[in-house]
């Protein structure tokens, strides 16, 4: 009997300090929460562009009736504008590639050939002739070029170079397509060309997405490629790579293969075999990076070579790229990996939701369109 009470007081003990030690381990692990939110009195989804260093103000976009909306942090509406098309201060165009704060009065807006330069009434105050081309294929919501304090980032050729770097149709990957550049005059001031270890370097071929994801932290700019696992610190504004480490993902990252030429769907299809990172952000100490998965090879090869976007490619796309998945760093330890029950985004250092934890933001038609803010604590 005596026997029989030290086991169980030695089974307790264990389960206790295997329970601590359960603990400890997770202790340390930020939870994310939901901060604060926005509530703006419109009836369709606003995409957000970019916001104020100081978050007192938000840059919204509406797709559906092409304007612009500044937005202060209650949520009020400052100003409401459509600049598309050839009005005297429009930007000539449907669409545009970036729209930034830049500075304390200004918005910089880029479309394929011309800068735009607006105050924060949306009356032009300045446009020229662009003398380099963003190196990217969205358009809109745009990750190629980005304001911090008196510099402009951008990814990009200068147009004078365009030929030689697309020399016989291919890119020319040692270009040096990052770029700091002055926010008065545009001009060039420092630049490199893509890390040797990132996988567009390594690779001889064409990525759907090259324009990585980039966020500035006082005297430092980190990049991250949307298809290579690593995360690439350069010191700030000289561009000089200091440091990497790698994100290591887990087993639903997939590597996204190149393709050897532009001039065909198979860069599409590499693409939803594949998985992106779609966002990174720093919060409270914390890196929180996020990508989708892939479609199993199998599905993509049963899908026609010959046409993009039908039917059974959007199932596909919808099925398994809808879920995000996330990794947190605390500078280059991994803390922790796994699936939330939100979808997030990030601008600058800002995590958001179009909806809570749980919801379906199309679920139901609103009247105002909701913005949740998170942290991780």
């Amino acid at each position: 009997m005596k026997n029989f009470l030290l086991l169980l007081l030695f089974a307790g003990l264990l389960a206790c300090s295997e329970k601590t030690q359960e603990t400890q381990s997770k202790a340390y692990i930020p939870e994310l929460v939901i901060t604060d939110s926005l509530v703006i009195d419109n009836l369709t989804q606003l995409a957000l562009i970019d916001v104020k260093e100081d978050h007192s103000e938000y840059l919204f976009y509406d797709f559906k009736t092409n304007e612009f909306l500044r937005v202060d942090s209650s949520g009020e509406i400052l100003m409401r504008a459509n600049r598309t098309g050839d009005g005297k201060n429009n930007y000539k165009s449907s669409y545009f590639y970036t729209a930034n704060f830049s500075g304390n009065d200004e918005i910089l807006l880029t479309t394929s050939s011309e800068y735009f330069r607006y105050d924060l009434n949306f009356s032009l105050k300045e446009s020229n002739p662009l003398e380099f081309t963003l190196l990217t294929r969205k358009s809109g919501k745009n990750r190629a070029a980005q304001s911090y304090g008196n510099y402009l980032y951008t990814f990009s050729v200068e147009v004078e170079d365009m030929d030689k770097v697309y020399n016989s149709g291919v890119l020319n990957i040692s270009y040096p397509l990052l770029t700091i550049r002055d926010l008065a005059s545009l001009e060039r001031l420092s630049a490199d060309s893509l890390p040797k270890e990132s996988q567009p370097a390594i690779h001889n071929g064409m990525f759907l997405s090259l324009d990585p994801i980039v966020q500035f932290r006082k005297d430092e700019m980190f990049v991250l490629f949307p298809n290579s696992p690593e995360i690439y610190v350069y010191n700030f504004p000289e561009l000089k790579l200091k440091s990497s480490w790698e994100l290591s993902p887990p087993k639903e990252y997939k590597q996204t293969l190149p393709t050897a030429s532009t001039q065909n769907f198979d860069s599409f299809f590499n693409d939803l075999a594949g998985s992106q990172y779609i966002g990174f952000t720093f919060s409270n100490d914390h890196l929180v990076a996020m990508f989708e998965g892939a479609v199993p090879q199998e599905e993509v090869d049963a899908l026609p070579r010959n046409v993009i976007g039908d039917e059974r490619y959007m199932a596909l796309e919808k099925k398994y790229k809808s879920r995000t998945y996330y990794q947190i760093f605390q500078d280059e330890e991994k803390l922790w990996e796994g699936t939330w029950d939100v979808n997030l985004n990030s601008v600058r250092n800002v995590l958001y939701s179009y909806a809570k934890p749980g919801e379906d933001p199309e679920a139901v038609e609103k009247d105002v369109q909701t913005i949740y803010f998170y942290e991780l604590k």
